[in-house]
């Protein structure tokens, strides 16, 4: 009897908690590899079109909240938000800020912090929503140099950027935002071959 009590109990609990359980699931187009080692897969929820994990017992272990959602390597997954693609830990807490533009960027933000770089070694352009400005992020999602400039290009590997200054010329500085050449082209292209002069 006391048996038959018990087994009732868990089956009126799990019928309970049924908005928990999920067992439908599609993974968001990738390998189920490496997310099957995690315990975690990415997951649409149908109802909402958004996207969360799942874990080996069908349960949200990260519930629906993203538009798009990566498998986990090294403990880190991409997924994307309104704001702009970023990392998630397994907690499903922020690693880098969703800030990034693109998925390529924040997946370079995510091998920078895998090699264990200090911040500000690796730098990606990026636009201010709220003034329409470009700075460089680091791998973080923090900005390591302010947005300032109307425009520019991604640092090369020797170390600069050429950028455009708000209503004014272009001119080409280094990681620490000081100017390997001044702003006074025209366009990018001649600040471009002045500093490959400069750096011959």
């Amino acid at each position: 009897m006391r048996k038959v009590f018990l087994s009732a109990l868990v089956v009126l609990f799990i019928s309970s908690c049924t908005s928990l359980f999920y067992t439908g699931y599609s993974p968001s187009g990738f390998s189920a590899t490496s997310s099957a080692a995690m315990g975690l897969t990415p997951t649409e929820d149908p109802s909402t079109g958004l996207y969360g994990y799942l874990s080996d017992f069908g349960v949200w272990a990260i519930t629906p909240q993203y538009l798009y959602a990566g498998n986990f390597n090294d403990g880190m997954a991409r997924v994307e938000t309104r704001t702009g693609y970023g990392i998630i830990n397994t907690l499903g807490k922020w690693v880098v800020q969703p800030v990034f533009r693109s998925g390529s960027d924040c997946d370079g933000a995510a091998q920078s912090i895998r090699k264990g770089r200090l911040p500000g070694v690796e730098l990606w352009l990026a636009e201010d929503r709220t003034t329409g400005l470009y700075g460089y992020l680091n791998h973080y999602g923090a900005w390591h140099i302010k947005p300032q400039y109307e425009d520019g290009s991604r640092f090369y590997s020797d170390g600069y950027a050429i950028v455009k200054q708000r209503y004014g010329r272009w001119g080409v500085i280094n990681r620490s935002n000081e100017w390997l050449v001044r702003p006074s082209f025209d366009s990018r292209y001649k600040a471009e071959a002045a500093v490959q002069r400069l750096m011959r």
